[in-house]
């Protein structure tokens, strides 16, 4: 008897997978936008989902490299959009937030009109507490990772080289793995990035010892691959693959407090650029960032301005 029931069970799940319907995510949205304007929803309204979903669709693309359907978003892609809003783009609580609601609203239209079988977001909540710190390597850790890289191997080499580039270009790791050796430009001094989020593609200076390695680098690199940063059998090296390189070295180097991921490098570039005197509109412009809101999060952190406005003008100084 309880076999038969698990059988039932079993027969139950099939027909409703049966009966999904298959959407690809901008499918699934126009439907979306198309239903809240039957139901009196306001065009404001309506605009801040398309706004918000248009943003959760550019990040499924980067990640899932292309247009996916919405029954193959799953929670974990969903915390990922999380992690992206608040260490890439910087957006605070309520930013990220507003994203969330508006992508809860549209998982739960495509649950109800059956495009998925299981609603990835039905637990996914609001972010509650405080920002999260933004962490960046210390001198002696970035030391302390660069001499992890073997140097005399093709892929300690390939490591060695793109470590210093995102430090000293503060370059997305996703911008960093699409450089092609062509655009390393060494007579004129910078190498040209193309933005995988949006269109602001940019040309950023790179310094005279990044140059010098770089040059070395291709020596050995002889072509293999169109891109600068490939593998040994010359294909685009893949970023989660470098992501546990890095983990790797962060281990092997027994540096703790900070998690050893190429968009660290992105904060350390910061952190430095702000200490040695940078401003934020230029850096503004390095990174590649759409708003001053991230840069302004730098600034405050790492700027010794105000400690130096302390040292000049604190009252007990003149007592």
């Amino acid at each position: 008897m309880r076999k038969n029931k698990l059988d039932e069970k079993v027969i139950q799940s099939l027909q409703t997978f049966d009966r999904i319907k298959e959407k690809s995510f901008d499918e699934a949205l126009e439907d979306f936008c198309e239903d809240r304007r039957r139901s009196g929803t306001r065009e404001s309204t309506i605009v801040y989902y398309q706004k918000e979903l248009s943003l959760f669709r550019r990040f499924i693309v980067r990640e899932k490299e292309g247009v996916i359907k919405v029954s193959e978003i799953d929670k974990e892609l969903l915390d990922g959009f999380v992690n992206y809003l608040r260490d890439e783009r910087g957006n605070n609580i309520g930013g990220v937030n507003a994203k969330i609601r508006a992508v809860r609203a549209f998982m739960f239209y495509c649950a109800e009109m059956k495009y998925i079988l299981n609603n990835p977001a039905e637990n996914w909540k609001q972010i509650k507490g405080k920002e999260p710190e933004i962490n960046a390597f210390t001198s002696s850790q970035i030391k302390a990772l660069l001499k992890q890289a073997d140097r005399q191997t093709f892929t300690g080499l390939r490591d060695y080289n793109l470590m210093l580039f995102l430090l000293d270009t503060g370059a997305r790791i996703s911008e960093a793995l699409s450089v092609k050796v062509d655009d390393v430009l060494m007579a004129e001094g910078r190498v040209f990035l193309r933005n995988t989020k949006s269109n602001l593609n940019r040309y950023v200076p790179i310094s005279d010892r990044l140059k010098n390695e770089l040059k070395q680098y291709i020596r050995v690199h002889d072509g293999m691959s169109e891109y600068l940063f490939c593998s040994l059998d010359g294909q685009l090296l893949n970023r989660n693959r470098f992501r546990y390189i890095l983990h790797t070295y962060g281990k092997e180097a027994e540096i703790k407090n900070v998690r050893c991921s190429p968009h660290t490098f992105r904060h350390t570039f910061a952190k430095f650029y702000i200490l040695n005197g940078g401003d934020a509109f230029s850096l503004m412009q390095i990174m590649g960032h759409s708003t001053l809101d991230m840069t302004k999060k730098y600034v405050r952190l790492f700027s010794t301005d105000v400690v130096n406005k302390h040292k000049q003008y604190s009252p007990i100084n003149n007592l």
